[in-house]
């Protein structure tokens, strides 16, 4: 769900600060370990194949064969993620969603975003066993409960590694390798620096580099961001910089920017000849709120 606002203001030399209304609180930070369960008998569990399909796409979105340095190719629903080291890249205004086999869940892959499989495997006793990798960008995830204790659904990332037992949850990692986790529902453990916390329904958790995970905090879902246009030393470019709640992550035109750990923001746009810019403040949980920035 987003809403639209239209704000126009004049460049000065000093300045001009705006606020505005801003988007329900959504956080995240990520590390994941466990789990999933199949109620299928155990010879057919066996013998399925496990993988991740892709049902939706939007705009750019590349498939990437065992490295996530390599070049990869266009994506197109229906292509399917088996082996280690397979992935998905989106870029600037590109999402997709991958559908995990037999029904076990789903991943909303928001833009400027990387996903890897690390391995898909089905134990002897049928326990199913999913461990992704992400080193930047934002998945929301949506799994069902596990029967089998030794079923699991991970997601590492730089700094740790996030598990649940059906739940739903939004991972992301900022430039910096911070790792941010929200539970909207369930449980999730988030490890790292061999300590472990569970975070669950409303709550949050932080890894960043070096560090164990923060206790849960609730997130506040009463925002407001702060916005402020200055004039860029070249002609035709903008500063643009501003401070939202650090657990919500903003789009300029397309870009995902950079977030200090007060979840400040600054960056040099370019001016298009519509005079426009599309300001987007978005919560883990893909609540948005959009402001158009029409400068005279």
């Amino acid at each position: 769900m987003s809403s639209r606002k239209t704000l126009t203001r004049c460049l000065g030399a000093s300045g001009i600060t705006i606020l505005g209304g801003l988007l329900l609180a959504g956080s995240l930070s990520g590390n994941v370990r466990p789990l999933l369960a199949g109620g299928i008998p155990r010879d057919r569990q066996q013998s399925q194949e496990r993988y991740l399909e892709i049902t939706e796409i939007t705009g750019t979105v590349t498939i990437e064969t065992g490295s996530l340095k390599q070049q990869g190719r266009p994506a197109k629903v229906g292509d399917r993620l088996r082996a280690s080291g397979e992935g998905i890249n989106t870029n600037s205004n590109s999402s997709a969603k991958l559908a995990v086999d037999n029904g076990i869940g789903t991943v909303d892959v928001s833009e400027n975003t990387n996903l890897q499989v690390q391995s898909l495997a089905t134990l002897p006793n049928g326990a199913k066993t999913t461990d992704l990798k992400m080193n930047k960008g934002r998945n929301r995830v949506r799994v069902r409960s596990f029967r089998n204790p030794q079923s699991r659904f991970t997601i590492q990332t730089p700094t740790g590694i996030a598990g649940v037992r059906g739940t739903d949850f939004t991972v992301v990692v900022l430039p910096t390798s911070e790792t941010r986790v929200f539970t909207a529902s369930g449980d999730v453990e988030v490890a790292a620096q061999n300590q472990t916390q569970r975070v669950t329904g409303g709550y949050y958790s932080v890894i960043a580099p070096g560090k164990a995970p923060t206790p849960p905090n609730l997130v506040s879902r009463n925002l407001r961001v702060s916005l402020q246009l200055l004039p860029a030393p070249d002609e035709g470019k903008v500063r643009v910089s501003g401070t939202v709640n650090p657990l919500n992550s903003v789009v300029l035109d397309g870009q995902a920017l950079d977030l200090g750990t007060a979840g400040e923001f600054e960056t040099i746009a370019t001016i298009a000849p519509t005079r426009r810019l599309t300001l987007v403040v978005r919560t883990p949980l893909g609540e948005e709120q959009v402001y158009e920035l029409v400068i005279p």
